[in-house]
């Protein structure tokens, strides 16, 4: 690329670039970390998430979507057509020109899903493609209360170890058992408790939504709730932050992280992966707050605690 000329990331849908593994390690028997980087992370910033272009099938070629005169992606045909993926940034690193996402390895080697297979066979020098780095976090309040299965630890681990160390609250994550609970950083005044669902499989059990339930709230009380995990449990809770506890819908975060039974790519196209208008109204006012040109120099009450 000639100094004057634009990027390649420029002509692609949304920005897209081209990274690499630069390395992949693993964090517990069933999570592996992979870091990214390459020539064209240059300027990459942002989070909490990202979505990751993944070759449709081991072997494959990575073709990354150019964009349209519309804005478009013009993505390849039928079984070139790459896989497209919504992960958590767990860590950036401008300066040294990387990134890590953790990928939950789930399944037998014949029934994993295309990006925890990649992930597991993820060697340096294997193409990727990362854009949209972007998404909502939790608001400043006086109490947090967060839930989120395995899919969800790396997200949670981000938030506790980014607030104050005079937040108060409650974080309740759901793994399959001991070995892979992780050692989080988090304020002294927020208590984490793990849950483990054993043999009986992710997305099988309701412990993740009856510990929340089992909270006491008071009325009024500045409280923000983060939830993040597998649908049925994700619908749960929010009903109980809404219609029990009467929190408002900027008092919440509530997101299906995935559905039994579905890919992420039919989830996200039938049921948006259970985000309801409330979500999506305090979405566009966040993203409105925070385009809004300043009127004076005290910090908005309601400014995002960074995800990392």
């Amino acid at each position: 690329m000639t100094p004057d000329a634009d990027p390649p990331w420029k002509a692609r849908w949304r920005g897209i670039r081209r990274l690499e593994v630069l390395r992949a390690a693993s964090v517990t028997p069933l999570m592996r970390r992979i870091t990214m980087g390459g020539p064209e992370f240059a300027g990459l910033h942002g989070g909490p998430n990202l979505k990751l272009i993944l070759p449709p099938r081991p072997g494959a070629e990575l073709e990354l979507p150019p964009r349209a005169p519309d804005g478009k992606a013009l993505w390849a045909e039928g079984e070139r057509r790459p896989v497209v993926r919504t992960y958590t940034v767990s860590r950036i690193d401008a300066a040294a020109g990387e990134l890590d996402v953790d990928f939950v390895l789930h399944g037998d080697h014949g029934e994993e899903g295309v990006a925890s297979g990649w992930a597991r066979r993820a060697r340096p020098g294997d193409p990727i493609g990362a854009a949209a780095l972007g998404g909502r976090t939790v608001r400043p309040a006086a109490r947090y209360i967060i839930a989120g299965d395995h899919t969800a630890l790396p997200g949670i681990a981000n938030i506790l170890a980014a607030l104050p160390d005079t937040a108060r609250g409650e974080a309740f994550i759901e793994v399959p058992g001991a070995e892979e609970e992780w050692p989080l950083r988090r304020p002294p005044g927020v208590a984490v408790t793990w849950l483990h669902h054993g043999p009986e499989g992710a997305g099988r059990t309701d412990g993740l939504a009856r510990a929340v339930q089992a909270l006491d709230v008071a009325p009024g009380e500045d409280v923000f709730g983060w939830v993040g995990c597998e649908s049925i449990a994700a619908r749960a809770i929010r009903v109980h932050l809404r219609d029990v506890w009467r929190l408002d819908r900027r008092q919440m975060l509530v997101i299906g992280y995935w559905k039994l039974g579905m890919s992420e790519t039919e989830y996200g196209q039938r049921l948006d992966h259970d985000r309801d208008e409330d979500y999506h109204a305090t979405a566009r006012e966040e993203e409105a707050q925070a385009h809004a040109p300043a009127q004076d120099d005290h910090p908005h009450p309601h400014r995002h605690v960074p995800a990392q």
